[in-house]
């Protein structure tokens, strides 16, 4: 589950998304969003449906307001599957599993100009290559009005964002190595081993080679070579 956090004062959603990520293609399996819901009560809709969805690992984005919700998540509610991100200055932030490591570790992530450049870019290759599936029409319609702003992606002017941005978190997520040790997937190295099937499939040849010397010879699409047994 990835959390997106809004001040609940009727303009941007509290939302998040609930992605299967047990095997590739990825499936958003549930989506909340909620433009009303007071920061202070969103914990609770999230440790109710989290643990409905098998204690569904969540991280939350702590910009703003979000850090108080998932600090009411751990602390209050002691919900278990909280994923931490170890910052290490320049390097940037890191998944973690909250255990050693070097720099501070955080409940939650800060969306930066960084980590929403590389959410952005596997979030597009996911969608291209079809292996993120999404069946939710607000999920939909805010990909649709999500548009490129200068250096960056946001909502078009009069749409929301916070749907896709709960993509986008998750999108980090899967190029980080604790989500490749957790779940024993490699996004990108499935995203470039389907890129490389179909450039093979593209160049394999198909159909009859005349070779001149009066001999036809059929190349089926796997690549195997036909040739005509004397007599037939």
């Amino acid at each position: 589950m990835t959390v997106d956090v809004s001040r609940g004062q009727g303009k941007d959603y509290s939302a998040f998304s609930i992605i299967d990520a047990t095997e590739m293609p990825y499936k958003v399996a549930a989506t909340y969003r909620n433009n009303e819901i007071p920061p202070m009560l969103f914990p609770t809709v999230i440790d109710s449906i989290g643990k409905q969805y098998n204690t569904a690992y969540i991280l939350t984005e702590i910009n703003d307001i979000g850090g108080q919700v998932v600090d009411i998540l751990h602390n209050e509610l002691e919900y278990e599957n909280i994923l931490m991100v170890n910052v290490r200055g320049r390097k940037g932030q890191t998944l973690s599993g909250g255990f050693g490591g070097k720099g501070d570790t955080q409940l939650g992530i800060r969306t930066t100009t960084v980590t929403k450049r590389v959410g952005c870019s596997t979030l597009k290759s996911l969608i291209e290559r079809d292996q993120l599936l999404i069946e939710d029409l607000n999920t939909i319609n805010e990909l649709i009005s999500f548009v490129a702003r200068k250096q960056s992606y946001k909502a078009d002017d009069g749409h929301n964002d916070d749907l896709v941005m709960t993509l986008v978190l998750f999108s980090w997520i899967t190029t980080q190595g604790y989500f490749k040790e957790l779940m024993n997937i490699d996004t990108r190295t499935k995203l470039f081993e389907d890129k490389m099937k179909q450039i093979e499939e593209d160049m394999l040849p198909f159909g009859f080679i005349q070779d001149g010397i009066g001999e036809n010879v059929f190349v089926d699409g796997d690549g195997t070579v036909w040739k005509p047994v004397d007599g037939f």
